[in-house]
């Protein structure tokens, strides 16, 4: 059964430029910006149970300074903050001023495991052997989407990250291998992430893989594989250092959903940590990881039919009726329907004055883009 494209994602495009007019009634002397607004109206609407059909990756541009209102925003509500913390996904461009709340599917969640599992079993294989390929496995783990922050001696970036999965070693700053799972609008902006990740790292980020799975609105099930790398490269200005994409959409499905020739996910131990320490710790040994194109055609495919099974799933029932007690406890505090209210009003407001002002403000769904 295929999924519409209009199921997997929506785009959010907010204004050009902001304006400096403060909400009315003004809350504090700070001036919040537009943009900010909405990003914090979405994190209350998800916190109070909406946007549950939203797709797996929405968008929004901010303007310079609302990323700071977003987190001073977040630091004097600590229910907020927690719950964003705790349950909510973004990634934050500083670069580029882009703001990305992840949301992914369950095929992408159940699918991503399978390739996780492949994975790391292999690395318990080597685990078992002896020599230093073996003890240099025993400190790589896989982390999921544990958040990623680029900085250096000389310069502190607002940048951050939580990608579908990524494996660390215990000894290095930042994970060796990262792996997303892309779709739609995700697959438009994966090679700038794949970009990012790997020379925002000074190249600690070894390997990058897209794993793009395609529903369009034409039926599509193709599914194809990207590999990113960085290399170093000698110019007139000296040596500069690239992301290189290795594999460049290649299928290990076709538009049926049927498995076709493909060498499959290839990595070497190595790839787990930046040069460097692998060097050291392993010399001249190394390993292969290594799933095939037809085993991971297999894992999408079980993902799929597990997250669209029509018929329910088996459960506990009891013989007869048996009464339910719960402890009791002081209710937390809790998003009010006339705070939710508030915060539409709020956000309606701002941005009416901002399309006053910015004729170019869209809000579109997917099949609307922005360019870089």
């Amino acid at each position: 059964m295929s999924i519409s494209q209009a199921d997997v994602t929506q785009h959010i495009a907010p204004p050009s430029r902001f304006t400096n007019e403060p909400l009315t009634p003004p809350l504090t002397d700070k001036k919040l910006f537009a943009g900010a607004l909405r990003v914090i109206a979405f994190f209350r609407h998800i916190q109070a149970g909406e946007n549950i059909k939203q797709g797996p990756w929405i968008e929004f541009q901010l303007a310079q300074g609302e990323y700071d209102e977003i987190e001073r925003t977040l630091q004097q509500d600590d229910v907020l903050a927690g719950y964003v913390k705790d349950k909510i996904r973004y990634d934050y461009d500083e670069d580029r001023g882009r703001l990305v709340v992840r949301m992914p599917t369950g095929v992408h969640g159940l699918f991503i495991d399978k390739v996780e599992d492949a994975i790391r079993t292999q690395l318990k294989i080597i685990r078992s052997k002896s020599g230093r390929s073996a003890q240099f496995a025993q400190k790589v783990h896989p982390a999921r989407s544990t958040e990623i922050n680029f900085t250096t001696s000389a310069l502190s970036s607002k940048s951050k990250y939580e990608p579908d999965e990524s494996f660390w070693h215990d000894d290095a700053q930042y994970p060796g291998v990262i792996i997303e799972v892309a779709y739609s609008q995700k697959k438009k902006r994966l090679g700038r992430l794949a970009e990012n990740y790997l020379l925002d790292s000074d190249a600690s980020v070894r390997v990058v893989v897209g794993l793009d799975i395609e529903y369009s609105e034409k039926g599509s099930r193709k599914a194809s594989l990207s590999m990113w790398r960085p290399r170093l490269f000698e110019t007139a200005d000296g040596s500069e250092l690239r992301a290189v994409e290795e594999a460049v959409n290649e299928p290990f499905r076709d538009d049926e959903g049927n498995p076709v020739d493909h060498p499959g996910l290839r990595l070497r131990l190595s790839d787990f940590t930046y040069e460097e320490l692998a060097q050291a710790e392993m010399g001249d040994e190394d390993a292969e990881i290594f799933i095939p194109g037809i085993q991971l055609c297999q894992y999408l495919a079980a993902a799929e039919s597990k997250a669209q099974r029509a018929q329910p799933l088996g459960k506990h029932s009891f013989v007869h009726e048996v009464k339910k007690r719960k402890r009791l406890e002081t209710p937390p505090e809790e998003i009010t329907a006339g705070d939710e209210a508030r915060y539409a009003e709020d956000e309606q407001r701002a941005t009416k004055r901002t399309v006053s002002h910015d004729h170019d403000y869209i809000v579109t769904a997917s099949t609307k883009r922005f360019s870089e």
